[in-house]
């Protein structure tokens, strides 16, 4: 009897493990959501962040690049990036009237780059 007792007992627990365990839900939406909505933008610089921004949005559009670039802005490369950040065209373009790129704003996180990188004074590398 007593044997029976231990082996059902066992199995009770084993039983209930599995019970709960098969109720946990990882979502790593829901665990971390500021991690996957973060923002890391320092320290930005030309090479590692603003390039790639604006090569996904002035560049490869055909917009600020070429022979001929709309508004005779050239932002091939980090030089007349640089240039034109410092003066404050990009920022003012870019940044406060968001009216940059046609195809619509950017993004909060990659506004927040370039005016991080401009306020560090353009960094290359």
């Amino acid at each position: 009897m007593e044997l029976l007792n231990n082996t059902v007992i066992k199995l009770l627990l084993v039983i209930s493990t599995l019970a709960l365990s098969s109720c946990y839900y990882d979502n790593e939406e829901e665990l971390y959501p500021d991690y996957l909505n973060a923002c890391d933008t320092l320290p930005a610089t030309y090479t590692n962040n603003v390039k790639a921004i604006i090569d996904a949005n002035c560049a490869t559009s055909g917009c600020h690049t070429g022979v001929a670039p709309t508004g005779g802005l050239f932002l091939d490369t980090y030089q007349q990036v640089s240039t034109i950040a410092l003066n404050g065209d990009l920022s003012n373009r870019v940044i406060v009237q968001k009216n940059m790129p046609p195809s619509g704003p950017l993004s909060g996180c990659d506004m927040e780059t370039l005016q991080n990188w401009i306020n560090a004074g353009a960094p290359e590398n």
